[in-house]
């Protein structure tokens, strides 16, 4: 199987289990995989109640062969993040009002389990 499709499966799947948790935590999911520019963010969701937008990148992992699944955000990927942030701002003066976050889901799948860890404001 080409690794690329393989990587690219995992990387949607972990999607879905992290809009699940975080759909299961009462926060409502406003666009997955939002683009602006060159840059992507993989979930965007908002509690109404609290007034947060939350911009949420996903971590994936079958093992920790490279690391912990949050190492892999280096700052290229930080800056790349908060500019798809700033974008939808921009494209949705809706939220104007709305405090901002960004946090980083990290999914750790195996055959038996699925591991989920929430980093809240993580840069």
């Amino acid at each position: 199987m080409n690794k690329c499709i393989y990587k690219n499966r995992l990387g949607k799947a972990g999607e879905s289990i992290a809009e699940e948790f975080l759909t299961e935590k009462g926060y409502k999911l406003i666009a997955r995989n939002y683009r602006y520019e060159r840059s992507e963010i993989d979930l965007i969701v908002c509690d109404d109640t609290n007034k947060m937008l939350m911009f949420v990148e996903v971590k994936t992992r079958r093992n920790k062969k490279y690391g912990e699944p949050e190492e892999s955000i280096n700052r290229l990927k930080q800056a790349s993040i908060k500019k798809a942030a700033e974008g939808f701002m921009l494209e949705n003066s809706a939220y104007e009002g709305f405090d901002l976050r960004i946090d980083v889901i990290c999914i750790q799948v195996d055959s038996s389990s699925i591991d989920i860890n929430l980093i809240e404001n993580a840069f």
